[in-house]
Parts: C-alpha cells; structure tokens; sequence
C-alpha cells in the first residue's frame, strides 16, 4: 500500500540496538543508532509516552549523530519506581544513563517533557550539554490560568488511559498530539496500549503526572542566563500554549532562534518529519558561534 507507515518500516533500514540497561537500579529501556565515534543526542519524548514517537527522526539522524532514544523512569517499558517523578527525578535518570553510557556531553532533543528536561538538565549540567532542539516546550509558564487548563486536560487523558487502557481511550490521547488524526498509525496505538496496560502501570501514573503542578519549571531569569544554543520548533499551524511557551523562549534566552513547520500539532518529529529532520539536524551540525 501506497504511503503506509509503522515503526517498523521506519526503522528497518537502519542499524541499531534496543536493550535495557540498568540505570542507579531503574531498569532503563533505549534505543541506540548511529557511529559511537559521532557526536551523540538523546531523544526525550513526553508525558508518560514512549521512544517510538522518535521512529521517524532516528533514521535520518543516525546518519550524523550518535543517537539515543530512552523510555524514560516511569514511562513506557522502563521501570516505574514508587515515588513521584518530579523533573529533578527524570534529570537525574537522564544524567545517570548518559554517565552509564559515557557520554560526557551530548545535545538533547525534546518533546513537550522533554525539552522540559532538557532545559532543566542545561541549567543543572551546564558543561554537558551542546545544544536543545525543543518541540512543543515545556518549562515555562507564560499564563497559569492556561497552564492549568492544559495540564487538567493532559492528566485527565492520560488517567483515563491506564484506568480505562482499551484502543479508542488510547487513538484519543494520539489524536490530540496530532493536527491531521490520520497520522495516528496503529503501531502508535499498539506500542502505548501495550505499556498502559501493564499492571504497574495504573499506580505508576500519579507519579508521571507529579510534575503538571509546574514546580520546577524554568524562571524567566534562568531562561536569560541559559546560554545553550537552542532550536524551538514553531507548530504554525496549532496555535497554542506550547507555540506561545517557545516564542517566549526565544524572547529570552540568548542564543535561542524558531523554525516554522507546518502540518502539525505537538508531534512535529512526526507529522513532518522531512521538514522537521531537516531543520533539527542542520541545526544540531552547525558549528557553535562563540
């Protein structure tokens, strides 16, 4: 069939390695691709979600980069320890599996969470962290009214998934990370159905959720003084809370700059990949302007 997609068909033309490694006792699922002499990235995907929102990038960036896509505590088929995930948690998870991995600096691309993460990680680890490319941020609070509204309707959603995990509860999560709900393939649907329906975790899930209270989100001062080079993906075509957290990003920080990608919502690695691979990675190849 003419256009049909799966994680599989991503992926299949590229060498790699999916494993799990035990990182400070958490069981830590990752997906590796890439020369291990090339300049490594890590892939951070969102609230409660999964690697496999990167399985149209890792391809394409294997070509350049050394490449890592993890599950991250809490998420996915990682292990789900009993304590709640606040952002200083999953920075700390992330620093423990780049030291496990030897990477000694790296750059970092993040969805939603993720570039959450990764700012946080930036002004945590300042000398270990090269650049961010940021899809729908996180970490910035330009309204809290809104902010509240969206993390209601986000723990609300993905509530209903673990307690109620059947397929259409699931498309509907997906569904609302896309512009265009056709881009809602199966396999997407699978692999999250599958991790929502483990048994840990229903009780797992207030813990992912912890970190919509907005504590620990970045400080306006602390966006000023993060001088890390970063790349905020403009979702032109959704207007919403997450286009208006990264034009602030990019009014505050110094050496932060937007790129517009069309056809998409809060998944732009994946509704528009080529535009997105394209950008991300010229981006992440130029040579640093000191």
């Amino acid at each position: 069939m003419e256009g049909y997609r799966s994680i599989w068909k991503f992926l299949f033309g590229t060498s790699f390695r999916h494993d799990w490694i035990d990182v400070n006792g958490v069981r830590t699922r990752f997906l590796e691709a890439g020369r291990r002499d090339a300049p490594p990235v890590i892939l951070l995907h969102g609230t409660a979600g999964t690697l496999e929102n990167f399985s149209p990038n890792i391809a394409e960036y294997a070509k350049h980069f050394h490449v890592f896509a993890i599950d991250m505590v809490g998420c996915g088929f990682t292990a789900k320890p009993d304590y709640p995930y606040e952002i200083p948690v999953y920075v700390d998870h992330v620093r423990g599996f780049i030291d496990v991995m030897g990477i000694t600096r790296t750059s970092f691309v993040g969805v939603s969470l993720g570039s959450w993460i990764s700012a946080r990680f930036a002004v945590t680890y300042r000398g270990r962290v090269e650049k961010i490319v940021m899809i729908a941020p996180a970490g910035i609070i330009t309204d809290p009214v809104v902010f509240k509204q969206v993390a209601d309707g986000i723990r609300a959603r993905r509530t209903r998934g673990v307690e109620d995990p059947s397929w259409d509860n699931i498309k509907r999560i997906l569904e609302n990370l896309m512009l265009d709900p056709k881009n809602v393939i199966d396999d997407l649907v699978a692999v999250r159905l599958a991790a929502y329906q483990r048994p840990e975790m229903k009780a797992a899930m207030p813990h992912a959720l912890a970190m919509l209270s907005g504590d620990n989100s970045l400080s306006e001062n602390e966006w000023r003084e993060l001088d890390t080079p970063i790349l905020v993906i403009d979702a032109i075509d959704h207007p919403d809370m997450f286009l208006t957290n990264g034009r602030r990003i990019v009014e505050l920080a110094p050496r932060a700059r937007a790129v517009q990608i069309p056809g998409c919502n809060h998944w732009a690695q994946f509704e528009n990949a080529a535009a997105f691979n394209k950008a991300s990675i010229e981006f992440l190849r130029e040579t640093p302007m000191e």
